[in-house]
């Protein structure tokens, strides 16, 4: 008998997608799947959907209640898990085609990897791919992480013994808590992780997506995370940031001084030296006003 595989779900108001995500997990053709969806109190139509949807097919199981974010949610469900391999996937993403048939040969044909990952592409809201994520292969430098996050998410499978030697999710996190436990994995573990030639699953990017919806946030963890696992971040992270803003559509003044209230929050994770060289090169005062006004 092949391994149980139990794919965790975290959900909050993704009523529109979190079928088709259903769909892409108990429609894999592998024959021992459970799929355990993490709703926090969903405020649209999802617990209806999930009621409806386990009524019909056993290997669904799922709960609703709050939560402090989608961390806290994911260590509800790694609890209940009953597999001895672990996907991950949101309620709002699609794992393509074989997927799991795939993670679950690649464990088989190497007794000590710990993780596997493939793959991704990105996925509109229609489900249509709009570009490739930018995967590199476990063999890539860990430096390599500084310039961003090459593992894409939903494409990941581990065994039940990474959660043990890892431990949780860091729920203290609202948006990198992936990156931090890829960061952590690669860390530990660099040699018991491998990879799938295959594209693995869509990322789905939308108005709704932690991605798009929180991109501060998102910037501030992943440098926090760098200085944290290799002592500093480096300074193309607030720049990034600032060349993100350039096209939102803020007038100059705003982005100034929305940038120095950034870099504010940033100083602890950056070289002194780059800190300061950044207000010269953003053309910024640390009052907040650009300098060519």
């Amino acid at each position: 008998m092949r391994p149980l595989v139990s794919v965790v779900m975290p959900s909050l108001n993704q009523g529109r997608f979190i079928e088709a995500a259903i769909d892409s997990v108990l429609g894999q053709g592998y024959p021992h799947v459970e799929l355990i969806v993490a709703d926090g109190a969903s405020s649209d139509d999802t617990v209806h959907r999930l009621g409806r949807r386990a009524q019909t097919d056993r290997r669904l199981r799922w709960f609703s209640e709050t939560d402090t974010g989608p961390a806290d949610a994911l260590n509800k469900a790694l609890a209940r898990v009953r597999g001895t391999i672990i996907g991950w996937l949101n309620a709002d993403d699609l794992y393509a085609p074989g997927a799991i048939n795939r993670a679950v040969a690649a464990f088989e044909g190497n007794s000590s990897w710990l993780m596997v990952y493939g793959h991704g592409e990105h996925v509109d809201v229609d489900g249509r791919v709009t570009g490739c994520y930018p995967t590199l292969p476990p063999q890539t430098p860990f430096l390599k992480f500084t310039e961003g996050c090459f593992v894409c998410q939903p494409t990941v499978f581990f065994r039940r013994t990474m959660v043990v030697l890892l431990g949780n999710l860091d729920a203290s996190l609202k948006t990198a808590f992936d990156f931090d436990y890829w960061l952590r994995a690669f860390s530990f573990f660099p040699d018991r992780i491998g990879f799938v030639d295959a594209v693995q699953a869509g990322s789905r990017i939308h108005d709704g997506c932690i991605t798009l919806r929180s991109r501060r946030r998102v910037m501030l963890e992943g440098m926090q995370l760098l200085s944290d696992h290799l002592g500093v971040s480096p300074q193309h992270w607030v720049l990034t940031y600032a060349d993100e803003l350039r096209s939102s559509g803020l007038s100059a003044a705003e982005h100034a001084v929305e940038m120095v209230s950034f870099l504010s929050e940033a100083k602890p994770y950056l070289d002194e030296t780059d800190f300061r060289h950044l207000f010269s090169v953003l053309g910024l005062s640390e009052c907040g006003i650009p300098r060519n006004l």
